[in-house]
C-alpha cells in the first residue's frame, strides 16, 4: 500500500489490529495491547507485560536498532523514535518527571506515541 494515503500505513487507523481484549488501539487500551501491537509492527514474538506493568527492554532495543535511533533507557528510545517521526513526546509519556523519579518507565500514553512513531518510520522504509 502507498503510505501517503493509507491510514493504516501512517499509523492513523489501527482498527485492523484488534487487541487481545477485543478492542482496537485507542484511548482505553491497556499496556499489553499496545505492547502486542509494537511487537507485531517489529515482527518479533509477543511478550507479556511484567509485574507492576514493567515493559521488556529488548522490545525497545529492537525498535531502536530497526529504526536507526540510539539505544538507551526505554523513555530515551521512545523519545528518539517520536522525534524522528515528527511526533511530540511529553512528560505524560514516561515517569522520569514523577516525584519518585520513576526511573525508566514508559506509560500507556508513551506506548501509544511509540506505536504511532514506529508505524510512520516503517512506512518510510
Amino acid at each position: 500500500m502507498n503510505p501517503e494515503w493509507c491510514s493504516a500505513c501512517r499509523g492513523d487507523d489501527e482498527s485492523a489490529f484488534a487487541g487481545v481484549r477485543g478492542s482496537a488501539l485507542h484511548g482505553g487500551q491497556v499496556k499489553q495491547d499496545q505492547l502486542d501491537h509494537l511487537c507485531r509492527q517489529l515482527g518479533i514474538p509477543f511478550v507479556p507485560v511484567g509485574r507492576g506493568s514493567s515493559l521488556p527492554s529488548h522490545v525497545f532495543d529492537e525498535a531502536a536498532r530497526r529504526l536507526g535511533v540510539g539505544r538507551g533507557s526505554m523513555p530515551e528510545i521512545g523519545e528518539r523514535l517520536a522525534t524522528k517521526a515528527g511526533l511530540v513526546w511529553t512528560s505524560d509519556c514516561d515517569s522520569r518527571g514523577s516525584i519518585s523519579g520513576g526511573g525508566s518507565t514508559v506509560t500507556r500514553e508513551g506506548l501509544d506515541v511509540i506505536n504511532r512513531a514506529v508505524a510512520k518510520l516503517l512506512a518510510r522504509q
